[in-house]
């Protein structure tokens, strides 16, 4: 999915760091939209660079995307995964991008959190619980 992205996009700089403990995991296309929307907004505000960081702690996924974008709006903040609440000035989007981001995290047991990362940028962190996207060995 990462090399898919990749191959659609031209960043700058993209800096991919995986989860040391490697395991199989179902990727269905409701995941596999939810972290290439937080890709695609990320380089949208920061074509110079993105970063894609995977981890696992304490039996959760951890997908944390930052990029060097000018950051959310107050405002954004506070009205986060309300339909329609765009950051998108000069081409305004439809405002759902961290709306379906944040209902597959839900819907997977997981949660969302979206802050500014000063003195410039924004960090998207989706954290999943494996329960609901590892696929055991031999299920």
């Amino acid at each position: 999915m990462v090399a898919q992205w990749q191959s659609r996009h031209a960043v700058e700089r993209f800096d991919y760091v995986q989860a040391e403990e490697d395991f199989p995991i179902l990727s269905d296309t409701a995941l596999q939209q939810m972290v290439c929307n937080v890709l695609d907004n990320a380089s949208e505000a920061s074509p110079g660079h993105v970063a894609l960081h995977l981890s696992v702690r304490t039996g959760m996924l951890c997908i944390t995307v930052r990029d060097k974008g000018p950051g959310f709006a107050p405002a954004v903040l506070e009205q986060l995964g309300q339909r329609h609440i765009s950051t998108k000035t000069e081409r305004p989007g439809r405002g759902l991008g961290l709306f379906l981001v944040l209902n597959v995290a839900r819907s997977l047991g997981g949660r969302v959190q979206v802050r500014n990362t000063p003195p410039r940028g924004s960090e998207v962190e989706i954290r999943l619980p494996l329960s609901s996207i590892a696929i055991e060995p031999g299920a």
